[in-house]
């Protein structure tokens, strides 16, 4: 490794997902060591919920793995205040990664059903599934058919990244709710820093031929019954999760490793795209 190595990964203007970062940092891994690591969004001026997951396990992954991190926050006042209602500034703070908001103003976001929320076990996971449930049931986002689809889905993706991902730096939860151009939606991202799915699968030792790239592993954990763990008994509970979002309006996006998938409706299919480090699941849920 060359000496005082760095990295500036800079992101998008628009940042709805790390699939949109430039190919120029596609096969970036912040596990690789550098002395420093700046992500850069300065010129942001949207960002989407699944980026600001992103925006946390990069930066987690660069601090655990000895990179002194940098967040360069948007010039844009309202999307700085945006990030900073998520929890992402607090949250990238305790891993050591500096972040100077130069003491924008903090503003509680209604939209926000759960801020950004680090969790480790199934315990953390019950914990969390139990205040998006209270925070729904208090308020005025969703009528109460909803409620428990929130929370079966967040519980099924977080309970994966615990029993899966084998992160260093844990998983990561964020529910939001907005008001798009397609009508009033939920937006539920779970993300972690761990070994990915096809690694995951290629445990099992009758998948390991059949998984040879990141976007074929994704294609196969939707099929039912497929896990690393070979049990007959395992893998039904991303498959049904996929299932739900083939109802009219809703919408999943898989980023693993090297690969994403959109599910939907109209489209199902794996492609190769940006590194994420990882395994990042968001899922869009009409009211």
């Amino acid at each position: 490794m060359a000496a005082n190595s760095s990295r500036t990964v800079v992101v998008p203007e628009l940042f709805y997902h790390a699939g949109l970062i430039s190919p120029r940092y596609g096969s970036d891994d912040p596990r690789r060591h550098r002395d420093k690591t700046d992500i850069d969004m300065r010129a942001c001026e949207f960002v989407g919920a699944p980026a600001v997951l992103w925006c946390a396990v990069y930066a987690f992954l660069a601090s655990h793995y000895g990179s002194r991190t940098r967040l360069l926050v948007p010039a844009n006042v309202g999307v700085c205040v945006y990030l900073k209602s998520t929890g992402l500034f607090a949250m990238l703070q305790t891993a050591g990664v500096e972040v100077d908001d130069r003491g924008i103003g903090t503003q509680q976001d209604a939209q926000i059903v759960l801020p950004l929320s680090r969790f480790q076990s199934e315990t953390d996971v019950t914990g969390l599934v139990e205040r998006v449930t209270d925070h729904l049931a208090a308020g005025t986002l969703g009528g109460g058919n909803i409620i428990p689809v929130i929370g079966d889905v967040f519980a099924e993706l977080a309970n994966n990244a615990v029993q899966h991902s084998e992160s260093p730096v844990g998983a990561f939860g964020f529910i939001q709710f907005r008001q798009t151009q397609k009508g009033r939606r939920f937006v539920c991202v779970v993300a972690d820093g761990g070994i990915g799915i096809r690694k995951s699968l290629e445990r099992n030792p009758n998948l390991n031929a059949l998984v040879p790239y990141d976007w074929t592993a994704i294609e196969r954990a939707l099929e039912e019954r497929v896990s690393g763990t070979g049990d007959a008994t395992r893998g039904i509970g991303l498959y049904a999760v996929a299932e739900e979002m083939q109802l009219a309006g809703r919408q999943m996006i898989i980023h693993s490793g090297q690969g994403m998938m959109s599910v939907s409706a109209l489209d199902d299919r794996a492609q190769r795209t940006t590194l994420f480090p990882g395994t990042l699941i968001s899922v869009e849920i009409p009211t």
